[in-house]
């Protein structure tokens, strides 16, 4: 049997209101999913072969009655009421979901007992360490080594020379392109969002009088 065909036999048989998610419920054990029953509901209203109304977002479908008449005020009133438990319902099937889900997050983020083991086994490998490097501290030994002492002169040295590289590129292009220009520099550079290292209070030659003189360019 088609989904609407099942959808307009259930709505005669049960001669009462209903939401999609009404019908879906009582017509999953045949297959029926929400959004089949959703679209043969709304078929069939279209063809006229059931009655809809809806109360906000909430569309709510009945089988054509023998007179043809509308609802009355009873069955309205008896239609608001079940959209205003539907509603009610949702809400608390919407909080349980949502606790759930907090609990469920919960359990994946519990450590099992050999991750807690080995998470242990870790911390107590990292407060060994601190305390040998307290005890290094405190004795006065030396915590640098000539390999970790090269590598940051190195990097040093080499983030001194892009900034003199790009020092001296900005100047022969400004040299350039200012010839013609009568504005003040510093005002300029101001406008264009353009920080040079007087506005930010930074030499280059001071910070590269901070190098070991061994080492200087």
């Amino acid at each position: 049997m088609a989904a609407d065909e099942r959808v307009l036999s259930f709505l005669q048989q049960q001669n009462r209101p209903y939401n999609a998610q009404g019908v879906t419920d009582h017509l999953a054990q045949f297959g029926v999913k929400k959004a089949q029953a959703q679209k043969a509901l709304d078929a069939l209203s279209e063809a006229g072969k059931i009655k809809c109304k809806e109360f906000g977002k909430t569309k709510i479908y009945t089988a054509l009655q023998e007179d043809g008449d509308d609802l009355s005020k009873e069955e309205m009133e008896a239609l608001q009421k079940a959209n205003a438990e539907l509603a009610e319902k949702a809400q608390a099937v919407s909080s349980a979901v949502r606790a759930k889900q907090k609990e469920l997050q919960a359990l994946e983020c519990s450590l099992t007992v050999e991750e807690i083991a080995a998470k242990t086994e870790e911390l107590q490998s990292q407060m060994h360490q601190a305390e040998e490097k307290l005890h290094e501290l405190r004795s006065g030994s030396k915590l640098v080594t000539a390999e970790e002492r090269a590598a940051v002169e190195s990097a040093f040295l080499a983030a001194t020379d892009a900034w003199a590289k790009r020092k001296r590129m900005f100047k022969s292009i400004w040299d350039q392109v200012s010839e013609n220009i009568e504005q003040n520099a510093q005002n300029l550079f101001e406008e264009m969002g353009v920080e040079t290292d007087e506005g930010c209070n930074a030499d280059l030659k001071q910070v590269q009088q901070l190098m070991p003189k061994r080492i200087r360019r």
